[in-house]
This record gives structure tokens, C-alpha cells and sequence, in this order.
């Protein structure tokens, strides 16, 4: 298994021959110019060869070629200053195969001193394994940070779209004429809107609120909309008291809202019922449907993309849109997750 070298008896102890020849890791021991005098059985494993092989070559024979040369004065450094060095001290280096396969390893070094000579020995690891764990591991963090950057980006896009809604915009052309009209309801409209900014100021940062914040906001929506239309719809709350702490999508129950008014004719006499009910885990938003006769509004799904985007990255549930000739329904399913 192992040689016994001239002028190193070692091998008269059997403890040091047990140790050596039953060691998990590569043992290569060298003399003081680099000479292979020892190799044990995992030696010939990770590296292929035979022992006599190896035996009387220079241990760079088990390293990459292109490292060799530099790798000699270090060595002989190493010889006249010999000292312990630890696993993990260093640089990474690569060990060579036989059949000229370079992989990673790490060496811990110790020496032995017998009469004049000093003789170095090299504790090698593949770590190729670890390696390939710590691959993994960063290509995993990557996928992370790669998803919460489209996350992020897709948060952004919602809060684009929802921090200067259409009804934003509206509802500010509502509030010039009312001033005149009615300078105490122009008031209450102008803190109602201010309300509903301060909302979304309040929540930008947030992946979910809960449904009784969102209701909150809701309420002050509703208000700007009733002195936009005046009474051609009515929504009617129907929600448990043990879901107003569940989690939803901010903005989501508006933008149901605001797609009502978009798709929908509204008249005195033919009003818009629009309920929003707790319905098996989530909320639901439904109403009768008012078909315009000639729309000049185009729609492009966004809200509803928006909505159905948030809902892949934080559930594994996702928003059921259903409708008939009558009646529309939209249902959002609550969130476990914190913000």
C-alpha cells in the first residue's frame, strides 16, 4: 500500500502506518526538494495513479501545469520555514487527475522533522461537492434577488398606475364646479380625496393590507364617486367581522370598483347594485351589469393584470373573474403572508 522509503523508517511504528494508510483524506508526504516520498490509499483514488506511480515525482505532478511553476519557490519556502497551516488558509487551488481532470481541493499543511531532514505534509480535500453546494446555493440567492427585483418592479408599475388613478384625476374635475355650488360638501370632497392620497402615500411600501384598511379607503372612494354620478349605484357591505384583519392586494377592491364604472352605463332609474360580500377565504365584488350601448372606453386589462401579477408572487391562489348576461363577479382570495 504504502512505500518505505530510504532514510525514513517510518513505518516501524505501527500507529503512524494505521493512521496513515486509514486517513479519509489525501496524505502526501514530500522532502525537502519536493519529492514524493508517501502517498496513502485516497491519494491514489482522487487522483488516479498508482503509488509507485507517484513515489519519487515532484508533488506538482498533482497540480495543474500552468500553476507549477510558480508553485516551486513556495514550496521551497515552505521547507525552510515550515509551520502549520489549517484547512482553509490560502488560496483555492486546483488539483490535477491522471487523465488531466483539474478539480478544486483544499490542503492543510504540517511537517515532519527526522534528524537534518524536514519533510512536508499535505492534508488534501476535494471539495469539488461543496462547491457545486455553494453553486447551487448562489444560484438560488440569485433566483431570489431576481424575483424580488421583479416583484418589486411589478409593485412599482401597480403604484404607478394607482398613485394618479382616473378617478384622481375625475374627481378633481368634480370638485371645481362644486366649490361654487356647494362650498360645504366641496370641503368634505376635498378632505375625502385627501383621505384617499394619504392612503396611498401610507401603504406604497406594503405588499398586502388588510381588508379593513382597504374597506376604509373604499369608503372615501365611494364618496368622490356618488358626487360624480350623483345616486346611480349603491354598494352594500356584507363583510364578516372575523375577515377585516385578513390580508388582501391594496388597491384591489378599488380597481374592482373603478372597472364597474368603466364598463357600466349608469341612470337614475336603472342604478348599478355593486356588493361586496366575504365569500369562502376572500372578498368578493359583484354587480348587476348595465351594458353601454356605444363604449368610447377601450379596455386594456390592466387593473385586472395588476391584480393577477401581485397574486404569482405572493399566493398560490389566484382571483376568479366570472360572467353572465346579468351579473359580474369578481373574487380575491386573502393572503398569509406579512409585510
Amino acid at each position: 500500500m504504502i512505500s518505505n522509503p530510504a532514510n525514513l523508517d517510518l513505518y516501524t511504528e505501527d500507529f503512524f502506518k494505521t493512521i496513515f494508510n486509514t486517513a479519509t483524506e489525501s496524505w502526501v508526504l514530500t522532502n525537502k526538494t519536493g519529492n514524493i516520498v508517501m502517498v496513502n490509499p485516497i491519494t491514489e483514488q482522487m487522483f488516479g495513479y498508482k503509488e509507485k506511480e507517484l513515489i519519487g515525482k515532484k508533488v506538482e505532478v498533482l497540480m495543474p501545469k500552468a500553476g507549477r511553476k510558480e508553485h516551486v519557490p513556495l514550496r521551497n519556502s515552505y521547507v525552510k520555514h515550515p509551520r502549520k497551516r489549517p484547512h482553509g488558509i490560502g488560496v483555492e487551488v486546483m488539483g490535477l487527475h491522471k487523465d488531466e481532470r483539474t478539480f478544486p481541493v483544499e490542503i492543510s499543511l504540517n511537517y515532519y522533522k527526522k534528524e537534518d531532514e524536514i519533510y512536508a505534509l499535505a492534508v488534501i480535500i476535494d471539495i469539488t461537492q461543496r462547491k457545486q453546494k455553494e453553486k447551487q446555493l448562489q444560484e438560488a440567492l440569485l433566483l431570489v434577488e431576481k424575483l424580488k427585483h421583479e416583484k418589486i418592479q411589478t409593485e412599482l408599475k401597480v403604484l404607478k398606475n394607482q398613485v394618479s388613478p382616473h378617478y384622481f384625476f375625475n374627481s378633481l374635475s368634480v370638485l371645481v364646479p362644486l366649490i361654487s355650488i356647494d362650498p360645504i360638501k366641496s370641503q368634505e370632497f376635498t378632505e375625502r380625496l385627501a383621505n384617499t392620497y394619504r392612503y396611498i402615500l401610507e401603504i406604497r411600501d406594503k405588499l398586502t393590507v388588510t381588508v379593513e384598511e382597504e374597506l376604509s379607503f373604499i369608503k372615501d372612494y365611494e364618496f368622490l364617486q356618488l358626487a360624480r354620478f350623483g345616486e346611480k349605484f349603491v354598494i352594500n357591505y356584507n363583510i364578516k367581522d372575523t375577515d377585516l384583519n385578513k390580508k388582501i392586494i391594496p388597491f384591489s377592491i378599488q380597481i374592482l370598483l373603478e372597472n364597474v364604472f368603466k364598463h357600466n352605463a349608469l341612470y337614475k332609474d336603472k342604478k348599478i347594485n355593486i356588493n361586496i360580500n366575504s365569500v369562502t377565504g376572500g372578498i368578493q365584488v359583484e354587480n348587476n351589469i348595465n351594458k353601454r350601448i356605444e363604449s368610447t372606453v377601450k379596455s386594456l386589462g390592466i387593473g385586472l393584470k395588476n391584480i393577477n401579477n401581485q397574486y404569482e408572487y405572493l399566493s398560490d391562489l389566484k382571483p376568479k373573474f366570472k360572467e353572465n348576461e346579468n351579473l359580474y363577479q369578481a373574487w380575491i382570495p386573502f393572503i398569509n403572508i406579512k409585510n
